[in-house]
């Protein structure tokens, strides 16, 4: 009868009926008396078997099942309340980004920018990911808006809406009308309103999937809404509707190539999701285990797998990525299931479970070489394979374990040093051996900032780091930056230990510890990562390890000079072209004292340690001033000289390091060193294309672009931009035309600068001055490439292209817009304008609309039309008639200095 009263009880907490596991309930059901099944149920509870509810009446639950439900150990028998029972049960349940893996692996630093995405306020910021099919990205993209509700960025009844925008691959109408919604009447079937997704979503997330499957007029709406957050609905023209939501894109495809450029420069994060091939073996086993354990929880089976065919999940690939290998592992439990390989409660999976396209694309002979004989692995032993201790929180145990060996005299001084020196060596050989660490560098910020970093470190004081020493120093940075937290913590735990051993490492290895330090400010610059000094002291024995066989010369230079970096760029030319390193370098304000250099020097040299001769190099200053104040300067020889120069600190860095008797080498020195001038006149000039447009600086700017993009790499000419009205005011300058050839100069208004050609912009759009250029470059460029520049030109120059690089409007719709009150505009004045007026005018009008919709200078726009002249206020009366539709769309008003510019150019034109 014991059994089956543990058979009931297991049953109803399994069911969760958790009332029925009473003393009543439960007598009355197996027919046994109270008093019987009371005393069975607390002989249970005594042996941990049962847990106690203290409710009334009291129940029982079995506590193996609620562990392995809830997959937590508790950590009490006796509840107080069902309250108290689930908060302990959900204590360790995770929230948001902690249920993915690889949230503080290799995906940390796109968390880290989902996060601020979708807190960024008001109301976040648009986003983008893209990667392979079944790499996550949806999972991650609902992750983002659990974190808004768990941290209060978006309220908790703000909805979460997935459009999966493929589906409507074949009717993009229907899901345009889906996401701005409808009024009743608008298309057939539009039986009442629909407010649209958009609405619906309001104040939380529209997540639009495979957004690459939507029709170009759709993004168009889309870019749009964003601008503003405006938008109409389908069928109604005359009300604007307006939605605070935050848009989330994602797609397989290269984002570049499937959106419309107007669209994607509207999403400033775009996240770029790794395939699990990228992700490295250590995700891809956690990955494998959370299958393992979900399929285990679904089945309330305990899942065991051999070895084999674990390790052969382990090397399959799988080319779609998270998505294919939980179905792998969905198929393999189904399998084993059917094979009957299990008792009630456990399911085994045997190699012959796997599917046969896992079996065919894995490295089945690699995988079993690894495996000396076959053994059945539970899950936990599964998890306690993977997620064991971080290798660098072990390296740093490994450490101070070092340090307080060596405080308590267990250890000696050279045996502490050693230790040291060890356990990081075999940190790197985990590092350089371990596939998921170099995975993780993925992204290349800190391989790249690092590699410019030690190279500049390693030109400075002549270093010769090897490709393998960077790849390791970078992976050490990394875990400093991903385990930042916990790297703190063990610092204020253990901070005098921390502290006294930093001392030691100062003190023995000065010199390297002096060039981490610096490598340390360079990484904090950089990477916005700040070092503590036990991180600098790792650093430190890394300089020890990587060049501890190179000698510390003690024949120091120092090269001391005012500037920014004088001093820095003598010193390293110098030690660059002696290949050694020779020289320091002290860079000092021009304003700065001889006290203060000196206070500055004796600074490096107490960092310095021993040496045995001293050479100053400075550029002036009382040379007695400085030999008196060195501080101990009776321990080492000192010579100084001024007036520092390449020549002087090459010559006596060469007699430093083949050691030469300084009293010789200074002798010789002051021989060499007579001045030569010759004076060489520029005969010349830098060829350039000038770039003004009457329209601003920041249309100059634009066009320079088009124009960097349209000629030939191999074509020695350069494009500058110059603003419009200088040169209307003062033309060039001497000084310009000094260092320049100006070949033309293209803008939107010919400023009409003396023998200089100007090529408007419609000329190029129309094609018609391409020859003027061509025969300039006749002689610079061959045959093939005169022929890519002419494509160029005509692939850059169309007008559509010309307006979409101009402006962030829609090119189509502002073309059609200004062609049309141009159009007018010839009506009202009865005339009809050149093909290069139209030209003009469109390129003209269509950066003016920008700049007035952008409230671009609209503080230097004060005139009234009351002001103007008669003619000219009959103008303006023909560009208000025809420019009404146009101001009234985009919501601007034309201001009266514009207009002036605009008749000047037709009158200059006509």
């Amino acid at each position: 009868m014991e059994d089956k009263l543990l058979a009931l009880v297991k049953e109803n907490t399994i069911n969760k009926t958790y009332t029925k596991n009473n003393a009543t309930e439960l007598g009355h059901h197996l027919n046994l008396s109270r008093n019987w099944i009371s005393q069975h149920l607390n002989e249970f509870y005594s042996n941990e078997t049962f847990i106690k509810i203290n409710t009334r009446p009291v129940i029982f639950l079995d506590r193996k099942t609620l562990e392995q439900e809830y997959r937590i150990q508790l950590s009490a028998n006796l509840f107080s309340s069902y309250q108290d029972l689930m908060l302990e049960l959900k204590r360790n349940e995770k929230k948001d980004f902690q249920k993915l893996i690889g949230h503080c692996e290799s995906l940390q630093d796109l968390v880290d920018k989902c996060k601020a995405s979708i807190s960024y306020p008001p109301i976040g910021l648009p986003t983008l990911l893209h990667g392979p099919t079944g790499s996550g990205k949806s999972f991650i993209v609902y992750l983002m808006y659990e974190y808004g509700v768990n941290n209060h960025h978006i309220e908790k009844d703000a909805k979460f809406i997935h459009v999966n925008c493929s589906e409507y691959a074949n009717n993009p109408e229907l899901l345009s009308a889906n996401l701005f919604g409808y009024k009743k009447g608008a298309f057939t079937g539009a039986e009442s309103d629909n407010i649209g997704l958009i609405k619906a979503a309001e104040g939380g997330v529209l997540f639009l999937d495979e957004v690459h499957c939507l029709k170009p007029e759709c993004q168009e709406k889309l870019f749009l809404f964003m601008d503003n957050g405006y938008y109409r609905m389908l069928g109604d023209n005359e009300n604007l509707y307006h939605s605070d939501v935050r848009l989330i894109f994602a797609t397989t495809e290269d984002p570049q190539k499937v959106l419309l450029k107007t669209l994607y420069r509207r999403i400033p994060i775009r996240l770029l999701v790794p395939s699990i091939a990228e992700r490295g073996i250590n995700e891809k086993a956690q990955l494998i285990i959370h299958c393992l354990d979900s399929e285990a929880h679904k089945m309330k089976r305990e899942i065991k797998i051999t070895n084999i065919a674990y390790s052969i999940l382990l090397n399959a690939t799988y080319n779609g990525n998270v998505g294919e290998l939980k179905n792998t592992i969905q198929a393999t439990c189904m399998n084993a299931l059917y094979h009957h390989r299990h008792e009630d409660n456990e399911l085994q999976i045997h190699t012959l479970d796997l599917p046969e396209t896992i079996i065919s694309n894995s490295k089945i002979e690699q995988s079993v070489s690894l495996i000396d004989r076959q053994q059945i692995l539970s899950i936990q032993d599964l998890e306690e394979r993977v997620l064991s201790k971080t290798l660098q929180n072990s390296l740093i145990d490994d450490l101070l374990q070092n340090m307080m060996k060596l405080q308590n005299n267990q250890i000696s001084m050279n045996v502490f040093l050693q230790n040291n020196i060890t356990d990081i060596e075999n940190y790197y050989n985990h590092l350089l051996f371990n596939q998921n660490a170099n995975d993780n560098m993925r992204d290349g910020l800190i391989l790249n900032m690092m590699k410019k970093i030690i190279e500049m470190i390693g030109i400075k004081y002549g270093l010769d780091f090897k490709s393998n020493e960077i790849l390791a120093l970078s992976m050490l940075v990394k875990d400093f930056s991903k385990h930042s937290l916990a790297i703190i913590d063990s610092f204020e735990t253990h901070r005098q230990e921390s502290i006294d051993f930093s001392k030691i490492i100062e003190k023995k290895y000065m010199r390297e510890y002096s060039i981490a330090s610096e490598m340390a400010q360079n990484i904090h610059v950089s990477l916005d990562l700040e070092l503590n000094i036990f991180q600098i002291a790792i650093l430190t024995l890394s300089m020890v390890i990587y060049h501890s066989e190179r000698e510390i010369n003690k024949r120091i230079g120092v090269i001391l000079a005012h500037g920014y970096a004088t001093a820095s760029s003598i010193a390293n030319a110098a030690n660059q072209l002696l290949d050694a390193y020779i020289f320091d370098a002290i860079d000092m304000p021009i304003d700065t004292s001889t006290e203060v250099i000196i206070e500055k020097l004796n600074e490096y040299l107490n960092k310095h340690g021993d040496y045995q001769d001293l050479v100053l190099l400075v550029d002036m200053g009382s040379l007695e001033e400085i030999h008196q104040g060195i501080a101990h300067k009776t321990s080492a020889n000192i010579a100084i000289a001024n007036n520092v120069s390449t020549k002087q600190a090459v010559y006596i860095g060469d007699g430093l390091r083949n050691d030469i008797p300084l009293s010789k080498l200074f002798d010789e020195c002051m021989k060499e060193n007579i001045n030569h001038y010759k004076i060489i006149e520029k005969t010349e000039k830098e060829k350039i294309i000038l770039c003004s447009c009457a329209t601003g600086i920041g249309t100059a700017e634009k066009l320079k672009s088009i124009l960097e993009d349209s000629l030939p790499k191999a074509l020695p000419v350069k494009v500058v931009t110059y603003d419009y009205s200088t040169l209307l005011e003062y033309k060039l300058e001497n000084d310009f035309f000094n260092n320049y050839e100006v070949i033309c100069i293209v803008g939107t208004l010919n400023p009409k600068i003396e023998n200089i050609k100007f090529i408007p912009v419609e000329e190029l759009i129309m094609n018609n001055s391409f020859e003027i250029l061509t025969v300039y470059f006749k002689d610079m460029i061959n045959e093939n490439d005169m022929e890519l520049f002419r494509r160029n030109i005509l692939k850059n120059f169309s007008l559509s292209n010309i307006i979409g690089n101009l402006t962030i409007l829609n090119p189509d719709k502002l073309l059609e817009h200004v062609a049309d009150a141009i159009d007018k505009l010839q009506s009202e004045m009865n005339t009809i304008f050149s093909y290069n007026a139209c030209f003009g005018l469109y390129v003209h009008i269509c950066c003016l609309i920008e700049r007035l919709v952008t409230h671009e200078g609209e503080e230097e726009y004060q005139k009234t039309a009351d002001e103007c002249t008669d003619d000219m206020q009959e103008f303006i009366k023909h560009i208000k008639t025809s420019f009404s539709k146009v101001e009234k769309y985009y919501s601007v008003n034309i201001p009266i200095e514009e207009m002036e510019y605009i008749n000047i150019y037709i009158k200059n034109i006509q």
